[in-house]
Formats: structure tokens, C-alpha cells, sequence
């Protein structure tokens, strides 16, 4: 039959207690250190996740903010434009008035310089006819 040596017993019992040894002093301390690399690993991940989230934020923020200024800045610059045409024609408008009254006065001037040398004229033509018929009678 099978016999159970004392010397099997007292290895088997020595290598549970290096198990034991060994796993308290050894391995128990690396796997903490595992879990605690992984915890801060995760820990590390959930924070660039976050900070990811946070500046893809902060860009759409900006971004809209941006397409905002230049909605802004283009209605701004529509008015300027706006405003620049009508006092363009409001200008243009003055000044076809004034040119108009100009051309007026000049037109009335023009009419009074060709009514006075019709008067010159036919009095003239009268001292002519005068002379004239002075010096046919003689």
C-alpha cells in the first residue's frame, strides 16, 4: 500500500509556507502596486476624458462666438454700406438741386442779358434807320 513519507509532509508543509511567505511579502505588495498603476491609469484616463470633453467645450464656445463676431461684423459693415448709399444719394439728390437752381438762375440771367441787347439792338437798329435816312434824305 501507499506510504506517506515524513519527509513528503515536511516539504509539502515548507512549500505552503513559502506560499504564504512569498505571497504576503512578494506578491501581495506587486499586485497593490499593479492596482494602484491601474487606478491611477483609469483615474489618468477619466481626467483626459474629461479635459477632452472640457476643450471640445470651450472650442464649439469659441467657435460660435466667433461665427457670432462675424455675423455681427457683417451686419455692422451691410449698415455702413447702407448708410454710406444713402447719403451718397441724398448728396447726389443736394446736388442735383443745386445744380438745377443753378442752371436756372443762369437761364434767367441769360434771358435778361438777351432781352437787354434786344433792347440795345433795337435801339440801335433805330439810330441806323435814323442815320441812315439822314443821309438818304440829304
Amino acid at each position: 500500500m501507499l506510504e506517506i513519507d515524513w519527509n513528503f509532509i515536511v516539504v509539502f508543509a515548507l512549500v505552503w509556507i513559502l506560499v504564504l511567505v512569498l505571497s504576503r511579502v512578494f506578491f501581495k505588495p506587486i499586485l497593490g502596486v499593479r492596482e494602484k498603476r491601474k487606478k491611477i491609469i483609469n483615474e489618468n484616463e477619466k481626467i483626459y476624458e474629461q479635459s477632452l470633453k472640457e476643450y471640445e467645450n470651450h472650442l464649439t464656445l469659441v467657435e460660435n462666438k466667433l461665427r457670432e463676431a462675424r455675423q455681427e461684423s457683417q451686419s455692422i459693415r451691410q449698415k455702413m454700406v447702407s448708410e454710406a448709399l444713402a447719403e451718397k444719394t441724398k448728396l447726389t439728390q443736394d446736388v442735383q438741386i443745386e445744380v438745377q437752381g443753378q442752371v436756372e438762375k443762369v437761364k434767367e440771367e441769360l434771358q435778361d442779358e438777351v432781352e437787354r441787347l434786344k433792347a440795345q439792338l433795337g435801339q440801335r437798329v433805330e439810330s441806323i434807320a435814323k442815320k441812315l435816312e439822314e443821309k438818304l434824305l440829304q
